[in-house]
């Protein structure tokens, strides 16, 4: 009998594990491959994950993650929240069109995020607000026209923003951020695909206009000077509204503008020289009543 139990242990304890869920020799999610603690998912044609996909043992231990060249057009909010020491994330090369505002709130340890070749058109703000050990961010080959600087400025360690394959439409709704790449970026590939005069252009040809407050209808062209990256400015009737207004540094004051501060200046000077004669009237009258007392 207690032989015939010692034989009976193992078995009993493989069938064990295998019913477990979670058991760490089973935890690669189908259809996934995983080796050295990587969770590779690429090129598995997978249109859609469910919520619970990477929700077992082990998966905050996971480094790395690939899910690259499949037909994901979406991803669910919390799908990345069990991978928390995830470092790299491979997502390019998907259909992805918009994305959760929440989907990397649990990857504060992310330092690579791979987004290229999606359709992507915009980030909401918020989307990278835990991000604060990102080094580089790939959101080349999207339709990003133009991008909130307040989605990029929680990122304090990002150093390198490839963005090229975008139509970057280089007007003053893009210039805020284009002055905090200068400031923060080591590199980025950004390039003006509109409006014509900007076109194949760095975006940082925006860093030397001046944007005002209100968006007025104008277009800017590059200055033939090639030693000073200066703007001249053309005022525009047929473009859109996208288009702001850059006044320049030597523009006149309108004349009704003059005509108020001359009055206001004449009212100024005429209010002083009745107060003058005021005194002077009264420094005569006190003089002469004196002058009367004394010789009295």
């Amino acid at each position: 009998m207690f032989y015939g139990f010692q034989l009976t242990v193992p078995r009993f304890l493989a069938i064990l594990i295998v019913a477990v869920p979670g058991a760490t020799s089973w935890d690669c999610p189908s259809p996934c491959r995983c080796y050295n603690e990587v969770v590779d998912c690429s090129h598995k044609n997978l249109t859609h994950i469910q919520e619970n996909m990477f929700n077992w043992t082990g998966a905050e231990r996971i480094p790395e993650l690939s899910l690259e060249n499949n037909w994901l057009t979406s991803l669910p909010a919390n799908i990345f929240d069990p991978l928390w020491g995830l470092k790299n994330l491979n997502l390019n090369h998907n259909q992805l069109q918009v994305l959760e505002v929440s989907l990397f709130s649990k990857l504060k340890h992310l330092k690579f995020l791979d987004m290229k070749g999606n359709l992507l058109s915009t980030l909401p703000v918020g989307l990278f607000a835990l991000q604060n050990e990102l080094i580089s961010l790939d959101l080349s080959d999207n339709r990003l026209s133009t991008l909130d600087v307040k989605v990029m400025t929680p990122l304090l360690t990002l150093s390198t923003l490839h963005i090229s394959g975008n139509h970057l439409d280089c007007d003053c709704r893009l210039q805020p951020l284009v002055i905090w790449s200068s400031r923060y970026l080591e590199n980025t590939d950004a390039k003006c695909s509109s409006p014509p005069q900007y076109k194949d252009l760095s975006w940082y040809a925006l860093t030397n206009v001046q944007c005002p407050g209100p968006l007025s209808t104008v277009i800017t062209t590059p200055s033939t000077d090639t030693t000073t990256p200066e703007f001249e400015i053309h005022r525009s009737t047929s473009v859109t509204k996208k288009y702001t207004d850059v006044p320049s540094a030597n523009s006149k004051q309108p004349s009704n503008v003059r005509r108020d501060f001359d009055l206001y200046s004449l009212s100024i000077a005429l209010i002083a020289v009745l107060i003058i004669l005021s005194l002077v009237l009264i420094g005569a009258m006190v003089f002469v009543y004196c002058y009367k007392r004394l010789k009295r």
